[in-house]
């Protein structure tokens, strides 16, 4: 699922002895013994030129509990995908401090967004052409996983002619971020609070496409009032 480390590091929680695997720019992730994963939520965030976005690829520090929000966020949106019958990689609280524990998965190395208004890198790309704000029909982009070339887009075509997936696949994804985008949309706008864009990672678990990795403030774009919510003020919007 993730790149493994070259140095094994090792720590028992309770009864659990969890292998670190690889060290991620906002969490880390374990294997357990029986071969299921742990995702641990750190306290750092992203950004560009000083300012916290979690589009951007650079770590620029830390907030104080950041890591437990993006748990608490994750919890809350995997158990809303869950009653609404969307499959995903999701099993359970995890043995470590602001974690959970998923089904490994192959993971395609993809990021697929799914925008409902134009903001950050879609205006910048296309300037001449959308200004924030303007209204997407839940256009739904992909992008390679691949920080040294900056997540270059990648078409449906390429995608399948290069055999990263197949077309089925890609039928799915898209299919499925319109689905869980329109989901979590709904269920924002109960709270006041308006989803902008949103980026999902897919992967493969015993042959089948679903959802995998996390939902949280890393993941999603959400405004209130105007203004883009920071992961800690996002939980305290949806979980008061």
């Amino acid at each position: 699922m993730y790149m493994v480390d070259l140095l094994w590091l090792f720590f028992r929680r309770g009864e659990k002895l969890l292998r670190k695997t690889y060290v991620g720019k906002t969490k880390d992730v374990f294997i357990m013994e029986d071969g299921n994963i742990v995702l641990q939520f750190k306290d750092a965030v992203t950004g560009a030129e000083g300012k916290i976005d979690s589009g951007a690829n650079a770590v620029i520090g830390e907030v104080a509990g950041k890591g437990g929000a993006s748990l608490s966020l994750t919890l809350y949106f995997f158990e809303l995908l869950q009653k609404s019958g969307i499959p995903t990689h999701f099993i359970g609280m995890g043995p470590a401090e602001n974690s959970i524990i998923v089904k490994a998965a192959r993971s395609y190395g993809l990021e697929v967004i799914c925008r409902e208004k134009a903001w950050g890198s879609f205006v910048r790309r296309y300037a001449k052409h959308a200004t924030q704000g303007m209204i997407l029909p839940s256009l739904v982009e992909f992008t390679l996983k691949d920080d040294e070339r900056g997540d270059p887009l990648i078409t449906k075509e390429a995608l399948i002619a290069l055999g990263i997936v197949s077309q089925e696949v890609v039928q799915y994804m898209e299919k499925t971020a319109r689905q869980i985008t329109a989901l979590l949309k709904e269920d924002l706008a109960k709270k006041g609070l308006e989803l902008i864009d949103i980026k999902y990672e897919f992967g493969e678990v015993d042959g089948k496409p679903l959802l995998i990795d996390e939902i949280s403030g890393d993941s999603m774009r959400v405004v209130k009032d105007g203004q883009v919510l920071l992961q800690n003020e996002l939980a305290e919007a949806i979980l008061q």
